[in-house]
């Protein structure tokens, strides 16, 4: 918490000296202001921007609700607790329905209480970074906004008297088919988001931001980046397609909604778990504590999962992988992955994983590890899948120049209109397709580009409701001798 700025309202003098010296010994670097009255720290709370204020709920004056709606009108993305006393249960609740961060009991409990300072002043660090990065963004989006922009000029008519190529290029309207015509007549729903555009009066990089708005052409929904410039005879217009961009940002907030989703759950189940072991009035029997260690485990994995899921993927993107490169018995790695997957799923009575494989399997060269992480993503995708139980099979066959490995499913199947996307980043089934099942969007990507990297193929076949099977081929490598004849064979 080094550098952190906090202030505390209390009209409890004794609080005041009390709680700043205890958070000061847990806290290092902590900065604390005090004041015993709403009127002065408002005053303090509008000069500075603190990390979280702490606030008495009752105070004479101006109490804790009264100081919060200030924050919130003043410092809407400052965090604020409330102490509150006991029997002060409502106003607890109208505290937390009005904005605050968390209310605190007293007698207060200081380990709940520096935790809950210390996520609040964290929550703030990170919205600050946020925010700075927004600000970087948009920045360096109108430096670019002028370059290769789509241009048309309105004159004060409403009549288009030009329409450059890149706005050609983008709308698919040809210039001869625009000029002199009414934007309205070119451009259907101009009429309702033309007035929404905003223009400036003179050529301004830190002008208004261009505004993002839909049209429709030729039947395609187009999203537009779309600012302008009054000059004498009219408006000079330049826009952006950001249908991409905007695409992406959904998958990327809904990503970021799912994630948040997914660590939730074994989160709540870590805590819960460990909360119970650590009460001192509850007596646990073996087999309770042993399956409370158990759920702390298998939920902790899942999160490491998660996260390695994500690490990669960004690594992938970035270009940062180096694989090791290797003579690999697919065969024998298979095995191992379907043992494991066994027990992995060893409460899914629904469900048989088998394996089936032929003799005469070259060796491949690849990654053992990443050949691991294709395997098992399959299989775990493959159970997923099939909510209502039956056989996930893994078969493995010789091919003329490689070995492939299948891994086919009894399950949901996929619609023949996602097939393509499904190995997508960040990209899932629609929940209504499938069915409640949940993950990160990641899986079936970061199988495709690890196959992609040790010049594998990865590709599925699915009917709906019937199940899927993914197909990953591999090469093989082939002895010393037979390569030597083949690069004679090339030669003559």
């Amino acid at each position: 918490m080094t550098g952190a700025h906090i202030l505390i309202v209390d009209d409890d003098t004794a609080l005041l000296e009390a709680l700043p010296r205890a958070l000061k010994f847990r806290l290092d670097g902590i900065q604390i202001d005090t004041s015993d009255n709403a009127t002065e720290a408002l005053v303090r709370i509008e000069q500075n921007d603190y990390d979280a204020v702490v606030s008495d709920i009752k105070m004479p004056g101006l109490d804790g609700l009264g100081v919060l709606r200030e924050i919130k009108r003043l410092r809407p993305k400052t965090p604020t607790l409330l102490i509150t006393g006991h029997g002060e249960h409502d106003l607890a609740v109208q505290a937390l329905r009005g904005g605050a961060y968390d209310f605190v009991q007293k007698p207060i409990d200081r380990d709940y209480f520096v935790a809950s300072l210390e996520r609040a002043i964290e929550l703030r660090r990170l919205e600050r970074r946020v925010e700075e990065q927004r600000l970087a963004l948009e920045l360096h989006a109108r430096v670019l906004e002028h370059v290769d922009d789509g241009i048309f000029l309105v004159d004060d008519e409403g009549l288009i008297q030009h329409w450059n190529p890149a706005a050609h290029a983008v709308t698919g309207l040809a210039p001869d088919s625009v000029l002199g015509r009414r934007t309205e007549d070119v451009l259907p729903g101009w009429a309702t988001v033309g007035p929404l555009v905003p223009v400036a009066e003179t050529p301004d990089p830190g002008g208004p931001a261009p505004k993002t708005l839909p049209l429709e052409l030729d039947g395609k929904e187009l999203w537009l980046s779309v600012s302008g410039v009054r000059f004498a005879d009219g408006v000079v217009y330049a826009f952006r397609n950001v249908t991409e961009q905007r695409a992406l940002d959904e998958l990327k907030g809904e990503f970021v909604a799912t994630v948040s989703h997914e660590l939730r759950t074994p989160l709540a189940a870590i805590y819960g778990s460990a909360q119970t072991l650590r009460r001192e009035d509850l007596v646990l029997d073996p087999e309770t504590r042993t399956r409370l260690l158990d759920v702390i485990a298998s939920e902790s994995e899942r999160l490491t999962r998660i996260a390695s899921d994500i690490l990669l993927a960004n690594t992938l993107d970035s270009g940062r992988l180096r694989l090791e490169r290797q003579r690999v018995d697919l065969g024998a790695i298979v095995r191992e992955v379907v043992e494991e997957m066994r027990t992995s799923f060893v409460d899914r009575q629904d469900i048989s994983i088998e394996l089936s494989e032929t003799g005469g399997l070259g060796a491949v060269d690849a990654d053992a590890d990443r050949l691991r992480q294709i395997l098992i993503n399959l299989v775990d995708n493959a159970v997923k899948y099939s909510p209502g139980g039956g056989r996930v099979r893994v078969e493995l066959e010789a091919r003329p120049n490689g070995v492939r490995f299948a891994v086919s499913d009894q399950g949901i199947g996929i619609p023949p209109s996602e097939q393509q996307r499904i190995f997508g980043k960040f990209y899932r089934l629609d929940p209504a397709q499938s069915r409640g099942v949940r993950g990160t969007g990641l899986g079936l990507y970061i199988c495709r580009e690890l196959a992609r990297r040790m010049q594998g193929h990865v590709w599925v076949d699915s009917q709906e409701g019937e199940g899927s099977t993914f197909y990953v081929d591999l090469p093989v490598v082939r002895p010393a001798k037979e390569r030597a004849r083949a690069a004679v064979i090339g030669l003559g």
